[in-house]
């Protein structure tokens, strides 16, 4: 007797069951994802994760993987990938990624990515089914007060620090993944601070941040002049800190070939956590 296999599109899934599904997947993981339905809305959004375009597989009515799936066509994003435990090594994850991939084909997707912890077991998973690293994510924090002349800050609109992300982008001064790309910081508007940063009356950059029960984070950051990226990012982490009487910030999955992350070492900075942005075309 065959395996009786489906698949469910998530958006006939009441968004409780899909969030405990995910936690308990992850929860084993280096940092667990523990999505409320809040929290999980807010990723849609800003994300652009598409429910119509994602996936639950079950088993004899047991529901035991997941593939949520984020579209910008002709760019896909797989933001979760996961299967119960008990159920991996039984080639589940290749017929639900098959499965998935078939129906990026008929939306025209041409290029997917996805990011994995660096030297986790899934990356072999990954390589067998046409995915290659592309290149390191890596998280650095900071708990020293840094001295640094402040910057004042402002209130931005979202728009227009959207199209300097854009035109940073598209001169290749910047090299963003996916959660920093300029449509994900325009999408965010309803969840960080946006503020552009004045040395005096001159306007010298912008900065999507925000906070949490363990000091602050940034999103993304970038000056006016390019030249003076380091100094900007250092008075900016300063400011923050002076702003809020904190010491700890970070900055999460900075690609390893975009001057964020010189900025990042520059201010001295620690790498804590390092995943890898894979793609296949």
């Amino acid at each position: 007797m065959g395996i009786d296999v489906e698949f469910k599109k998530m958006s006939n899934i009441p968004l409780g069951k899909i969030v405990n599904l995910v936690n308990s997947v992850f929860e084993d993981y280096l940092i667990p994802i523990k999505w409320d339905i809040l929290s999980f809305e807010l990723d849609m959004k800003e994300n652009s994760i598409s429910l119509e375009d994602s996936y639950l597989m079950s088993i004899e009515g047991e529901n035991i993987g997941f593939c949520i799936n984020a579209l910008r066509p002709p760019y896909a994003r797989i933001d979760a990938f996961g299967i119960k435990r008990r159920y991996r090594r039984k080639r589940l994850g290749e017929a639900l990624l098959n499965y998935v991939f078939d129906i990026f084909k008929w939306k025209g997707i041409e290029e997917v990515s996805l990011e994995v912890a660096e030297h986790d077991e899934a990356v072999i998973f990954y390589e067998k089914n046409n995915f290659r690293i592309e290149r390191s994510l890596i998280s650095y924090y900071i708990d020293e007060k840094i001295e640094a002349e402040p910057l004042v800050f402002t209130d931005a609109v979202v728009d227009e620090i959207y199209e300097e992300a854009v035109v940073n982008q598209k001169e290749k001064l910047r090299f963003p993944n996916w959660q920093r790309a300029p449509l994900t910081l325009k999408l965010s508007e309803d969840r960080y601070n946006h503020n552009f940063l004045r040395d005096g009356k001159r306007e010298v950059g912008y900065a999507v941040w925000g906070t949490n029960s363990e000091g602050a984070f940034i999103i993304d950051a970038a000056p006016k002049d390019f030249k003076n990226y380091d100094d900007f990012f250092k008075r900016l982490l300063g400011s923050i800190q002076s702003s809020l009487s904190i010491k700890k910030v970070i900055v999460m999955n900075v690609p390893e070939n975009d001057p964020l992350t010189d900025a990042a070492i520059a201010a001295g900075m620690k790498p804590f956590f390092k995943q890898w942005e894979m793609v296949r075309l």
